[in-house]
């Protein structure tokens, strides 16, 4: 028996047709018997964008998507102009064409792929939830990357590991995944800290970008790579936190050495820009 719902009286759209049409054109498919009503449900309580985050997020639409799908819409020159064009500034700017991004978790809201895939960087993509990252070695298979599958902190061994319902939302510490929402699950991941990871993989001490985005654990990885190595990446990518209008450098949780060595150069909503002292000095 097909689904049905009346239309709403605020909205002449039938809900049906939006998530039908949703499903069709990011997973190529007609709606299940499950879904269908679950996200007609969520559009009425929630909104489009709600379901977009879903349906966008789900572990379908990431196999779907790979990295090589994402560069055939990257570049609106005629002949890929713009991509060369940054490829050849970033080679001044960064001699060491690599990129480590930690807490991959999928080519979707990424810090890697474009560099990666478009302007012919070498990525270290490391992912906690092992599900996750062979999702993700799948979508990278045809370009320049490398995909681990370990959780990155200031020691090594193995730890729990705390799944929120969005791959982004997952954490070793069971506060910042539950910060998000409820918990969905946990497993035993594999610790290890990075600066070992950048010597098992030929990491040269000096390279270009190093993007944390690992819920919580971003400054006891930071601490320990500044602290107790000689790697520097040149620029650094950091998710802050939910007040990102206060980052400072003079933070409290962070090693007096990313004072000396780093300025912070731009943010986002989410992420902060940092560049290290060499960039200009250069």
């Amino acid at each position: 028996m097909a689904f049905t719902r009346k239309k709403s009286l605020r909205s002449p759209v039938d809900p049906v047709e939006i998530v039908t049409t949703i499903y069709r054109g990011l997973l190529g498919r007609e709606p299940d018997e499950m879904g269908l009503p679950n996200f007609v449900e969520l559009y009425e309580s929630q909104g489009l964008q709600k379901v977009l985050e879903a349906i966008g997020g789900s572990e379908e639409m990431r196999k779907r998507v790979s990295a090589t799908d994402y560069r055939k819409h990257w570049s609106l020159s005629q002949f890929r102009e713009v991509e060369i064009l940054l490829s050849l500034m970033t080679a001044i700017a960064a001699p060491s064409k690599i990129i480590v991004d930690v807490g991959a978790a999928g080519v979707h809201l990424s810090n890697s792929i474009d560099l990666i895939s478009s302007i012919g960087w070498k990525g270290i993509l490391v992912e906690a939830n092992p599900k996750d990252a062979e999702i993700l070695a799948e979508a990278v298979k045809d370009i320049n990357a490398t995909v681990l599958n370990y959780a990155v902190s200031d020691t090594e061994g193995e730890a729990t590991f705390f799944l929120g319902k969005h791959p982004h939302h997952s954490s070793l510490k069971s506060e910042m995944t539950s910060w998000w929402g409820p918990i969905s699950g946990e497993i035993t991941v594999t610790k290890r800290r990075l600066p070992n990871i950048l010597k098992d993989h030929n990491v040269p001490e000096i390279f270009g970008v190093l993007s944390l985005d690992i819920e919580g654990v971003e400054f006891e990885v930071i601490n320990d790579l500044l602290e107790n190595s000689n790697y520097r990446p040149q620029w650094m990518i950091i998710e802050w936190g939910e007040k990102l209008y206060e980052a400072t450098l003079n933070d409290e949780r962070l090693t007096e050495k990313i004072r000396h060595e780093y300025s912070i150069v731009g943010g986002t909503e989410a992420n902060i820009f940092l560049q290290h002292r060499s960039v200009t000095e250069s």
